[in-house]
């Protein structure tokens, strides 16, 4: 106990520039409202997203939430409050700065199921929470990068949803998006429906098809989204003036609508869209 504690208390001093990012994903079926304005201007509070999707367990609005922690036990009672605020469904946290020493129990509620990939060094990291009445699995954890798959199913077992939370950091190499793409393409003659979550650290990056260069990292970003069947639902700045934090949906006719909401701190950012 006292190692899980001094972990923590450790945690709790790392600091970085940049604060949390978040973003939520809900369903058209669902009254946005206020959810969606933007933070006052002048505002110091970073931005976040909110979107929607059609709750494929029990036909029900699946709400998700993406948010950058920038270390989650330095902030656990802001990040459970946003919780409290959009009670999602499906929760995808990057940069946690977890490591193996840290318990489920002392960082999440029990009415959430939680999956990691932690770095086990400082800084990193990435999870998703799904609230327990939802039927989920690990499909895949990468053992090189940080990323995770949970599948998700739905009342049909022959239908269900990949979620998956990525996050690279900024001097990492573009290995990252190679192995997502690998990971997350198409299986035989199938598509799988897909949500990729995750900060990519891509400020310059054209998720939208349209540059006109061919830079190795486009051509990884066209591997990863438009050759796998993917739309990328963001399309304004999530930090600063930069689009950095991503959601990408497959197939893309389930995306209905995408909006801003303010975050839980004085930096970060976020996106959103409704599926069905």
């Amino acid at each position: 106990m006292e190692t899980r504690r001094s972990a923590i208390e450790e945690q709790k001093t790392l600091h970085e520039e940049d604060g949390p990012v978040t973003s939520i994903l809900m369903s058209r079926e669902v009254e946005v409202g206020p959810m969606f304005k933007s933070t006052a201007e002048g505002s110091t509070v970073e931005e976040c997203v909110a979107a929607t999707v059609t709750h494929i367990s029990e036909g029900k609005p699946l709400v998700l939430l993406q948010g950058n922690c920038r270390s989650i036990c330095n902030k656990i009672l802001e990040f459970w409050n946003l919780i409290d605020t959009y009670n999602p469904d499906v929760v995808i946290g990057k940069e946690s700065w977890l490591s193996e020493e840290i318990k489920n129990s002392e960082v999440f509620r029990d009415d959430y199921i939680t999956f990691r990939r932690d770095r086990c060094s400082r800084g990193g990291g990435v999870f998703i929470c799904f609230k327990n009445y939802i039927d989920c699995r690990v499909l895949w954890t990468d053992e090189v990068f940080e990323m995770i798959s949970v599948e998700v199913k739905g009342g049909n077992p022959k239908f269900s949803w990949e979620v998956v939370g990525v996050y690279r950091a900024p001097n990492e190499d573009m290995r990252v998006i190679e192995r997502l793409a690998a990971r997350t393409g198409f299986t035989g003659n199938s598509i799988k429906c897909s949500i990729i979550g995750g900060d990519l650290n891509l400020p310059y990056a054209d998720w939208n098809g349209n540059a006109g260069g061919n830079s190795g990292t486009q051509a990884l970003i066209k591997s990863l989204v438009w050759e796998n069947g993917y739309s990328q639902e963001i399309d304004g700045p999530t930090r600063g003036d930069a689009l950095l934090d991503v959601y990408f949906v497959r197939p893309e006719s389930s995306v209905t609508c995408s909006g801003i909401v303010q975050g839980v701190s004085d930096s970060g950012s976020g996106m959103g869209g409704h599926i069905h």
